[in-house]
């Protein structure tokens, strides 16, 4: 038995409305907001600073609770330099909390001044804890140019101890280059990559003093 051939006209119909869909799909997409995702970097990451004589003593690193607007992926502006909002189409492609501690591990890694450094997560046995808090990441987008503002805090423990060392307040403004998210994420990464700078001999120092 043969099978009955579709009409001629409904097969024409289908093929031309397969092109038309694809179109307008298309024009949908590219109509549509391009959301962005944006990394933080150390561009001093190559340049370590003056330290004091190494020492055999294994740093943890962690990173405490920030304020809950930088608990986030969304970047953050301030319209008006007093309060703040969220980009709407722009993203951190990790949380920036990550982001210092994952940079700050890599420089003093990098700086071979303790046997060892890890995150506190690793299962590595420590002799010092230096806890990071990131408290402000923002661009002030009510003055020309635009200027990012990032601060964080850290906090030296002796971990066999249970005793304070040291604790530090860092802070930063720089120019963004431009007004929007890729300005945002190059003046943090400016700003980040020259408090690291500072990070790194502080905790070093403050292992010396005891």
């Amino acid at each position: 038995m043969t099978a009955r051939r579709p009409p001629r006209r409904r097969l024409l119909l289908v093929g031309l409305g397969t092109p038309l869909l694809a179109t307008l799909a298309a024009c949908t997409l590219n109509d549509a907001p391009r959301r962005e995702f944006h990394l933080l970097r150390d561009p001093d990451a190559d340049t370590p600073p003056p330290l004091p004589p190494a020492v055999d003593r294994v740093l943890l690193i962690d990173v405490a609770a920030s304020p809950t607007l930088y608990e986030s992926d969304h970047m953050v502006f301030s319209a008006d330099g007093v309060s703040r909002s969220y980009f709407q189409f722009a993203q951190w492609s990790e949380r920036p909390a990550r982001s210092l501690l994952r940079l700050a591990e890599a420089r003093l890694a990098g700086a071979k001044h303790f046997r060892t450094v890890a995150l506190s997560s690793s299962g590595v046995r420590g002799d010092l804890l230096l806890t990071l808090r990131l408290d402000e990441l923002y661009l002030d987008d009510s003055v020309r140019p635009g200027r990012v503002h990032l601060a964080f805090t850290a906090t030296l423990l002796d971990w066999r101890q249970r005793k304070l060392i040291a604790r530090r307040s860092f802070s930063a403004e720089v120019n963004a280059p431009a007004q929007d998210a890729a300005g945002t994420t190059a003046a943090a990464s400016q700003a980040l990559g020259g408090l690291l700078s500072k990070l790194v001999p502080w905790v070093a120092e403050s292992v010396a003093a005891g």
